[in-house]
């Protein structure tokens, strides 16, 4: 019977029962095989003997060792020991959002003690720290996901902690909670999970379907449960012991994810090999899958299963470079694996060689290789020299060689391409090429010496090449400075250039007034080529300054001249000097400058033209700024107290004269004096440079007024003198008549008062007076009688 098919055409097709079935059939198989082969990805894994735990992150009591097998293939999470704790977990998450099937597979095992307490397998949120110990099963108390649960001690009966145990738990949220009887859990009621706990390894899978939780156990499924994750987390173990205790061990941990596999490497052999040879990564690809390759560093294409790679390396040791391939679902990009593969880029050897300095009638060029590696498996080196003469090539005599350090004969003086190509021993070449001169066999000596009116021994003497050849370069200049009395000594330059300056500095002089030296100059363009000048150097007697040390000085200090500089020997000629505060003739001037450190140079001009010079540092020390205080104006019998200042680092305080003062050696002494008198501070620092300032002290004693006075011309008292009076400048004199007139007034008593009023005399009688004072002295009030 055909069936009929609607095709997306609008076109109507039969077909045959049987051939629908078939093709049915062949696309359930199909996804059946796609399914197989996502669940069958291997996501982690602990296998091997000894087990490799790469990618995994052992925490507290966990450890590789032999329990009941050996060559180390088992993982220990916690021993026999009470209150232990230890946990295993990969360090790649898993996003169960995305890639929402994973399947686990492992043995376990526990026994050897006591019967305590458990091991769980997790899936948790974050890289999980803080495991506890006993009845917790080693989960952090803050650990968020699902906890598969395989315990051996009942803490939620006090009365038999061995009652229905052991027992399979499914526990999920944060933390563990053995009593939480709301979520999948089943108890040993029967006896038929007997065998959880015990000598002999016990094998477990645990699979996760979009929220389908299946635990089964050596084959059979002991307990499912739905409970759906859509965050990102972390696959491991836990176990622990608390006030009991066993061995809680596990081996052969397979984890499988149905994410597509990522091969970066399918050839078994990790790749290695010369800068930018072509290299084959990745494997087949897969229609339904995409790539991504990182680094892209020298990737045809990043986004393909297989790419070719081609690395370079311009450094000379070994560069690793490690690729990753992420490989994704075409239909779900989220859901991903991940593999790297390391690549090692040997290096190109490192080519160096030498090139002789020969001319044309040096027997043969030797080429001195000196090419490198970092890498010890480069050696040893192959060699393949190009000489560039292949028209005066012979047998003996080849254009090329494969020795190391090669020799070859020229027979014309010109510039060659001498090229060498070394070869590592992994096969990696590389080249280097330079320009090669066969120089001619007559070379010139000549070197001019720079215009000058006088040599001097104390200065260097500069020659100037101006060798020559009559092809290619002068290769080398030998110098013999003292030919005569130094014909050892030798200067060489296996660089010479035109125009290069040669300079020697002979042993100066001051006795005789001259003496010559013999200069041998060798221009060489070979081994063998070689022409020399002979010429003679007159050199002149130089001073030589011997500058002793100056001693430092105050800035107050008055000019002096600079004296601490002289000759070793005498010659005739003079010295002048240089530098800030000093005079060419020598005078420092200290107050100009102020305080600090000053460089002076001096220098003596010979009379045949050479000179010397020497310089010496002056420290100029500041000297306290010294303020003895405004004058002073006291009355008789008053103390006060001087309000002195001084600025700098004064050590000493002096005060003179030694008179009516408490202190002489006090910066604000007390007076108390009885006389006028003119003080005198002196402040010196620990450099001995001082300053003074004065105060004057003016004693204001009690006027003496007397009570008449005779204003009749004769000369005599005609005026009211009252002594001391004139020392108090501000004071009010007032006189008044015996009616309260006011006849005279002052401000101050500069000018005695003569008895008259408005010019016009008074007549005789008594008068009242009145004497106001400033300075704190108490009013002063009498009678005074003009007589005639």
């Amino acid at each position: 019977m055909a069936i009929p098919l609607q095709h997306p055409g609008n076109y109507l097709y039969t077909m045959s029962r049987p051939l629908l079935l078939k093709i049915v059939l062949f696309v359930l198989l199909l996804d059946i095989q796609n399914a197989a082969e996502a669940q069958n990805y291997i996501f982690a894994q602990l296998t091997g003997s000894p087990v490799n735990t790469s990618g995994w992150n052992l925490q507290g009591a966990a450890t590789v060792k032999n329990i009941i097998n050996t060559n180390n293939s088992e993982i220990l999470l916690c021993d026999r020991t009470n209150n232990k704790s230890g946990a295993i977990f990969f360090n790649q998450p898993i996003n169960l959002s995305i890639c929402s099937k994973w399947k686990a597979e492992f043995d376990f095992r526990m026994f050897d003690g006591t019967g305590a307490d458990g091991i769980a397998f997790c899936f948790l949120d974050v890289p999980p720290v803080g495991f506890v110990t006993g009845s917790g099963l080693g989960i952090p108390a803050a650990a968020n996901g699902l906890k598969v649960c395989f315990d051996t001690w009942n803490n939620c009966d006090p009365n038999n902690y061995h009652k229905d145990m052991p027992k399979v738990e499914l526990r999920w949220g944060a933390g563990y909670n053995e009593c939480n009887t709301g979520m999948p859990e089943l108890f040993n009621t029967n006896g038929g999970l007997d065998s959880i706990r015990s000598y002999n390894y016990n094998h477990a899978k645990i699979e996760y379907d979009k929220g389908t939780i299946t635990v089964s156990v050596n084959g059979k499924i002991l307990l499912t449960g739905n409970q759906q994750f859509t965050f990102s987390g972390y696959l491991g173990f836990t176990a622990s012991t608390g006030g009991f205790n066993d061995n809680h061990s596990i081996k052969n941990v397979v984890i499988y994810t149905e994410m597509p596999p990522s091969v970066a490497n399918s050839s078994g052999v990790a790749p290695a090999f010369c800068p930018n040879t072509a290299t084959q990564l990745g494997a087949t690809a897969n229609t339904g899958y995409t790539y991504t390759w990182s680094p892209t560093e020298g990737l045809n294409n990043a986004t393909i299963a297989d790419p070719v790679l081609q690395a370079d390396n311009i450094t000379d040791s070994i560069r690793t470079l490690k690729y990753y391939v992420q490989t994704a679902f075409t239909s779900n990009p989220g859901c991903y694996s991940k593999d790297s593969v390391t690549v090692t880029v040997y290096p190109h050897p490192k080519i160096a060689f030498g090139t002789p300095a020969i001319c044309l009638s040096d027997a043969t060029a030797q080429f001195t290789d000196s090419t490198s590696s970092k890498d010890a498996g480069s050696y040893p080196f192959q060699y393949v020299w190009t000489f560039d003469d292949a028209a005066n090539a012979t047998t003996v005599n080849p254009n090329t060689s494969v020795l190391q350090h090669p020799s070859h004969k020229y027979s014309r003086a010109a510039n060659y391409k001498v090229q060498l190509v070394a070869t590592s021993a992994h096969g990696c070449s590389d080249s280097l090429t330079k320009i090669f001169t066969v120089n001619g066999s007559v070379p010139k000596a000549q070197f001019v010496m720079p215009a000058a009116t006088v040599l001097c021994s104390n200065d260097s003497v500069t020659i100037i090449d101006n060798s020559s050849v009559d092809f290619g370069l002068v290769t080398k200049i030998e110098i013999y400075w003292d030919l005569v009395n130094a014909p050892a000594a030798k200067f060489t330059d296996d660089k010479p250039y035109g125009g290069k300056k040669y300079t020697n500095l002979y042993n100066r002089f001051s006795q005789p007034g001259s003496k010559q030296f013999q200069v041998r100059y060798i221009a060489y363009s070979g081994i063998t080529c070689l022409q020399s000048f002979d010429t003679t150097a007159t050199l002149l007697a130089s001073p030589e300054i011997l500058f002793d040390t100056i001693p430092g000085v105050c800035n107050n200090t008055v000019p002096f001249q600079i004296t601490q500089a002289s000759l070793v020997q005498n010659m005739s000629g003079a010295f002048s000097y240089s530098g800030t505060g000093v005079t060419p003739s020598g005078i420092f001037y200290p107050a100009i400058i102020g305080a600090g450190t000053f460089v002076v140079r001096a220098t003596f001009n010979a009379g045949n033209g050479c000179k010397d010079s020497a310089s010496r540092t002056i420290t100029v020390w500041p000297a306290p700024l010294v303020d003895a205080g405004p004058n002073i104006f006291i009355l008789d019998g008053s103390s006060t107290q001087i309000q002195a200042t001084v600025i700098g680092n004064p050590s000493t305080y002096l005060w003179s004269p030694a008179i009516y003062i408490d202190s002489v050696t006090s910066l604000s002494p007390k007076l108390t004096p009885h006389a006028d008198t003119m003080y005198y501070l002196t402040a010196t620092d620990i450099h001995t440079c001082s300053n003074t300032d004065s105060v004057f002290v003016k004693v204001l004693f009690a006027p003496q007024v007397p009570n008449a006075f005779t204003p009749n011309g004769d000369n005599i008292n005609d005026t009211w003198i009252i002594k001391y009076l004139g020392d108090y400048p501000d004071c009010v004199v007032q006189v008044f008549n015996r009616s309260g007139q006011k006849v005279y007034q002052s401000q101050g008593y500069n000018k005695p008062w003569d008895g008259t009023l408005n010019g016009s005399p008074l007549p005789v009688a008594t008068y009242y007076y009145l004497i106001q004072f400033k300075t704190g002295r108490s009013v002063v009030s009498g009678s005074v009688t003009i007589l005639k």
